[in-house]
C-alpha cells in the first residue's frame, strides 16, 4: 500500500521511469505513436532571406491500455498505464497525463541531395503540436534551391519515435 501511495504522488513520467519490473506494465513498454504530421510554409520563398516554418502535430493513441495489456502496432495500440503488481482493476493504476504524453523533441532537418543544410530541434507543446522556423540568408548553402524537409519525433517516456512524411520546398 505504501508503494501505491508513493507512485500516486509522482508525476506520470516519473512513474513510468521508476516502476519496478514486477509491475503489470513494465517501464520499457511505450506506445507506438500513431503518426506525426508535417507541413512547411511557404512551399516556395522567392526573396532573401529565405524563411520557412515547419509545423505539425504528434498524434498519440486514442485510448489507454488495460492492466497487463501491452501496446501492439496497429489496432491494439494504446497508451500504457502503470499498475501495482497483481492489479487487475484499472482504478488502482496510474495513467500518464497529457503533460507526459505530449512532451519531447522533434528534429526538423532540411536536406539538399542527402546533405543536411539545417537540423534544428522543436519542442513538443502541451497540445502535442510543434513549430520551428529557419532562415537561410544566402543561397550558397542551398545550391539549386530545392530541398526536402524531414521531421522526426524523438520519443519520450510514453511514446516511441516516429518519422513524418517528407515535404519538398524551394528557395528562389
Amino acid at each position: 500500500m505504501k508503494r501505491l501511495l508513493m507512485l500516486a504522488a509522482l508525476s506520470p513520467a516519473a512513474v513510468l521511469m521508476f516502476a519496478s519490473p514486477g509491475t503489470a506494465q513494465a517501464p520499457g513498454d511505450r506506445a507506438f505513436t500513431d503518426r506525426v504530421t508535417l507541413s512547411v510554409t511557404p512551399t516556395r520563398d522567392r526573396t532573401r532571406p529565405y524563411t520557412f516554418t515547419a509545423r505539425g502535430r504528434i498524434v498519440p493513441p486514442g485510448r489507454f491500455c488495460n492492466p497487463g495489456q501491452r501496446p501492439i502496432r496497429g489496432a491494439g495500440n494504446c497508451v500504457p498505464i502503470v499498475c501495482p503488481p497483481g492489479a487487475t482493476d484499472a482504478s488502482y493504476c496510474v495513467r500518464p497525463g497529457r503533460r507526459a504524453i505530449c512532451s519531447g523533441i522533434v528534429a526538423v532537418r532540411y536536406q539538399n541531395r542527402g546533405t543536411t543544410i539545417s537540423n534544428r530541434p522543436a519542442t513538443v507543446r502541451s497540445d502535442c503540436s510543434y513549430r520551428q522556423r529557419v532562415t537561410f540568408r544566402t543561397r550558397l548553402r542551398l545550391r539549386r534551391g530545392s530541398f526536402t524537409v524531414r521531421a522526426r519525433f524523438q520519443g519520450n517516456a510514453v511514446l516511441q519515435p516516429r518519422i513524418a512524411p517528407t515535404r519538398r520546398v524551394r528557395a528562389g
